[in-house]
């Protein structure tokens, strides 16, 4: 019988008491909060409702200003299609009023427009899509028009490409009505676009108008589809309708309720999604009202049937929880009783009593199996506290032995991630790990205790690589005792390649420990870091450490053996020029396939080093013939010159070679290195890919040069340069239309400098850039002071013009000299548009845009000319003068120039022919029709005051010749 204390009741009794309380509480919970919340519910329905409703006239406001916009812009793309017919430029060029009126008629019904009126390039009328059009007051009317601004800019600055078009939704105030008719409302819609000849000039243009429709069709298919009504409403009037036969009153709104009509009628929600005119959308109040009430009612019904349910599977849910836990308690509380029944007996000393539940697999089970391993753990304790009493007197006798073990023991177990050994006095092995013999790959068992250092030396097979300082003889030659006192250290390589350092460490009482660890990971990062301190990463030759060192090595067997050697220094051709246009890893990779032809070509005794960026040197072994340096040189030029293939690129580059002998005349190292780089220097400009060898002349030549750099870093500031001007004549009446600026050196100590001389110098050097700015600001000062009609020309290096800052430069120099940007001309070769780039193209837009003037000079010298004037539209072109100057002799020179002027007449530039020498090439160029000329015959270049003293006479003999 079970006990009323028992666990099965307590557990019972709580379990279905907890149950109800949580029953009662969660029924009491949930009926307050849906009473709260519908109470809440019908507070907030009506704001929901009208918030809801709200967002849906809202969408539609903007949904209707969108499709406003699409019909505008769709009326403007109509517009542009009709100016890019034939037929249309045609007629507009023709300026014939009837082809006008007969074309744009049925194509302003077409476009869905009211009325088209054709304007010319300067803005004028000249016709409209209707006979009825009074053009003489359109013509009045139109510069007076709000928009008329941005159609005379849209005339000015459109071409093919880039067509500037207006479209703008206007009032009646604004725009006035261009083509009579019935339509008129208080707003228009009006669109411009403007029409280009075949080559791409601006012809006029169209200005078509478009009123808003009282009622527009595509508002009132909006309000259809979507059940409400519009009104567009514009200055306090209403100018359109969908749905809606209400006034302008209609649409005033409540103050207490800013989204209701003041009438208490309608939902209304306004916007302004086209500019100037309000879109007001509309739905009855009805709407609103018919929703909240179906949401209440909705709610109230979904309550009480969650209230019926929710009791229902709560009842159930108690009666299962009750039965389940009675006869889970039954089932455990039983067999718990029974179990401790047995538990009480082996307290007493009773070990037979049988336990139950020991064939159950849950935790009742585990309990009954512990149980009965007690009864028998506990029955063989008393024989075991016997047994254990005699093992202990037996322990004790063996712990002083195995005291005096562990301390042998514990030296190599606190060591065994390295291999350890130990040597008594006398050199004989006491004791090993496993360690040790697996670092010298000895088999297991060999290594015996007694054994001596040579004994054991000979079961490994090593090399040695390095010794230290020995206290210690070595122990693989033989038997002998410590006699130094001192540490010893050797790395040895094992047969499998790996390499082990031992550190062999004296003890007090004689003897040693010896300790080994694999270090070669750690050795052969110490040989790569050498490795690489002394050679070049990308192509794996010597660097410029280790060639100072072969150098020095050289020297110094020269001073003992005699015999000369050579220095050749190598700089490749071009090498720049794939690096910057093909990038750098292509770069990379020809640096490393020009590293393995120059490995292949030298001597075994030979040595080829890189010395940085697309630099090697090459060291000749010790003696070499003179004859042997020249036939090496050569090798390289040949071997170099042939095409590099890498990846899809065929690269073809030279190499430039300059070489100095070492004769044991006592010459320093750096000085035969200086040597070579003079040789080098003089084959570059000897033509480069070639060689030149050391000559005394040569450090004179380039100590020159490096004077003259420094002398032009400082020439602006000092003010030793200054400008000269060379005339510029126009061959339909001889007058002078403007001068090109020439810079001019004037040095304090070795007079005037040629432009040859430096220009070449500020180029290498980059001072071009700060040398160019100069020059531009300076001639654009002095030709403000000449008369309007003069233009000033201006070179420009390709330096100048990359990167982003030559047009901050520009406008600072017209600003701040006030000259007009109509009178400045840039000229550029065509070198600056030989890479392509977009910073050029940029820059030379900028100027154009500006109003500056472009030319192309030295026109025809370039590899591709045609494709640049393609490229960019320039204002000028000036012919050569190797094609000028062999006029005189050459029917083929007399054809080139024809053909030139005849490719600026149709490309619209003009033509200036440079180095017109004699009278008889100035008569040739003007019967041919070139446009200027300048050279030596018409005027050399001359100083400030000459230039001035010439434009001034020109300009009185021409006044005294109209008096």
């Amino acid at each position: 019988m079970i006990r009323h204390s028992s666990l099965l009741w307590h557990y019972t009794y709580g379990a279905v008491l907890t149950a109800v309380c949580a029953f009662a509480g969660l029924i009491g919970l949930v009926a307050f909060q849906l009473e709260d919340s519908m109470q809440r519910q019908e507070a907030e329905l009506l704001e929901l409702s009208r918030a809801r409703l709200v967002e849906t006239l809202s969408a539609d406001v903007k949904l209707a200003g969108t499709r406003m916009e699409f019909l505008f812009q769709d009326r403007l793309r109509r517009i542009n299609a009709l100016s890019e017919r034939v037929d249309t430029a045609k007629a507009v060029e023709s300026r014939n009023v009837v082809a006008m009126s007969e074309l744009l008629g049925p194509a302003a019904k077409l476009a869905d427009v009211d009325g088209i009126v054709v304007l010319d390039e300067e803005g004028h009328v000249i016709g409209a899509s209707s006979y009825s059009a009074d053009l003489v007051e359109l013509g009045s009317k139109m510069q007076g028009l709000s928009f008329f601004n941005e159609v005379a800019k849209s005339l000015k600055d459109s071409f093919p490409g880039e067509k500037l078009t207006y479209s703008g939704v206007l009032p009646k105030s604004e725009t006035g009505v261009f083509v009579p008719g019935d339509r008129v409302n208080e707003v228009s819609q009006i669109a411009f676009v403007p029409v280009f000849d075949d080559f791409g000039y601006v012809i006029g243009g169209l200005v078509a108008q478009r009123w808003l429709r009282p009622e527009e069709p595509l508002l009132a298919d909006l309000a259809k589809i979507n059940s409400f009504e519009m009104a567009i409403v514009f200055d306090g009037q209403i100018i359109s309708t969908a749905n809606f036969t209400g006034n302008y009153s209609d649409l005033t709104r409540s103050k207490e309720t800013p989204n209701i009509t003041l009438d208490g009628g309608h939902v209304i929600e306004c916007g302004v999604p086209v500019v100037p005119m309000t879109v007001c959308a509309l739905t009855p109040i009805a709407a609103l009202t018919e929703i909240q009430n179906k949401l209440t009612r909705i709610g109230t019904e979904e309550e009480a049937k969650l209230l019926r349910r929710l009791f229902l599977f709560g009842l159930i849910a108690l009666v299962a929880f009750a039965a389940v836990a009675f006869l889970m308690s039954r089932q455990i509380t039983r067999p718990l009783t029974k179990i401790t029944r047995v538990l009480t007996g082996i307290a007493a000393g009773d070990f037979e009593s049988k336990v139950v539940g020991t064939e159950r697999l849950d935790e009742v089970g585990d309990i009954a199996r512990s149980v009965v391993s007690l009864q028998r753990s506990v029955k063989e304790r008393d024989a075991l506290r016997e047994r254990v009493h005699e093992k202990n007197s037996i322990l004790r006798s063996q712990e002083a032995q195995l005291r005096e073990q562990n301390v042998l023991f514990d030296a190599a177990l606190n060591n065994m991630s390295h291999g350890l050994c130990m040597f008594d006095v006398d050199g004989r092995l006491i004791v090993s790990n496993q360690r040790y013999a697996e670092l010298f790959e000895v088999e297991p068992g060999r290594i015996k205790s007694g054994m001596t250092a040579a004994q054991l030396a000979t079961l490994q097979k090593v090399d040695a690589v390095e010794t230290g300082d020995m206290a210690l003889h070595d122990p693989r030659m033989g038997d002998h005792r410590y006699s130094g006192g001192s540490q010893s250290t050797e790395m040895v390589k094992i047969r499998s390649g790996r390499i082990v350092l031992t550190t062999r460490q004296p003890l007090a009482e004689g003897g040693w420990v010896a300790i080994s660890e694999d270090i070669t990971e750690r050795q052969e990062a110490r040989d790569r870091l050498a490795f690489l301190a002394r050679h070049d990463l990308l192509t794996q030759l010597p660097n410029r450490i280790e060639f100072r060192d072969q150098l020095d090595m050289l020297l110094n067997q020269q001073l003992v053996k005699g015999g000369e050697f050579a220095i050749l220094c190598l700089d490749l051709d071009e090498f720049k020029t794939v690096n910057d246009s093909l990038g750098h890893p292509i770069g990379d990779e020809l640096l490393r396939q020009v590293a393995e032809r120059l490995r292949a070509l030298i001597g075994r005794k030979d040595v080829v080093v890189r010395l940085g960026g697309d630099e090697f040197a090459i060291l000749t072994g010790l003696p070499c013939r003179l004859a042997d340096v020249e036939e090496l040189a050569q090798s390289v030029i040949w071997e170099i010159s042939q095409p590099f293939q890498i990846t899809d690129h065929e690269l073809v580059i030279g190499v430039s070679i300059g070489i100095t002998i070492a004769r044991a005349d006592g010459t320093a190292g750096d000085e035969l290195f200086k040597q070579a780089d003079l040789a080098l220097y003089r084959a570059k400009e000897d033509g480069r890919n070639t060689y030149r060898f050391f000559e005394q002349d040569m450090g004179t030549a380039v100590n020159d040069r490096r004077e003259l750099i420094t002398d032009l870093r400082t020439a602006v500031a000092n003010g030793e340069l200054e400008l000269y001007f060379q005339p510029q004549y126009t061959l339909v009446d001889d007058r002078v239309s403007g001068f090109e600026a020439l810079v001019r050196w004037n040095h304090p100590t070795r007079g005037m400098v040629s432009p040859a001389d430096f220009i070449p110098l500020a180029e290498d050097t980059g001072l071009i850039i700060q040398l160019g700015e100069w020059v531009l600001k300076e001639a654009c000062r002095i030709a403000s002071n000449w008369p309007d009609h003069l233009r000033i020309a201006v070179n420009l290096s390709p330096r100048q013009l990359r990167g982003h800052a030559f047009g901050p430069v520009l406008i600072d120099a017209l600003t701040q000299t006030g000259l007009k940007a109509d009178r400045l001309e840039l000229e550029v070769t065509e070198s600056v548009l030989l890479t392509d780039s977009e910073d050029v193209l940029d820059s030379l837009r900028q100027a154009k845009s500006l109003g500056v003037k472009v030319s192309m000079d030295d026109f025809g010298t370039g590899y591709s000319s045609l494709s640049y004037l393609r490229r960019f539209p320039f204002d000028k072109i000036k012919i050569d003068q190797s094609f000028v100057r062999s006029m005189a002799y050459s029917d083929d020179s007399i054809s080139i120039v024809k053909a030139v002027i005849e490719l600026a007449n149709n490309l619209n530039m003009t033509t200036t022919a440079e180095g017109v020498e004699t009278k008889q090439l100035l008569d040739m160029l003007t019967e041919i029709g070139c446009t200027e000329a300048q050279g030596y015959y018409l005027g050399r270049p001359m100083p400030v005051a000459s230039t001035e003293e010439l434009i001034y006479a020109g300009e009185r003999s021409l006044t005294t010749a109209a008096q």
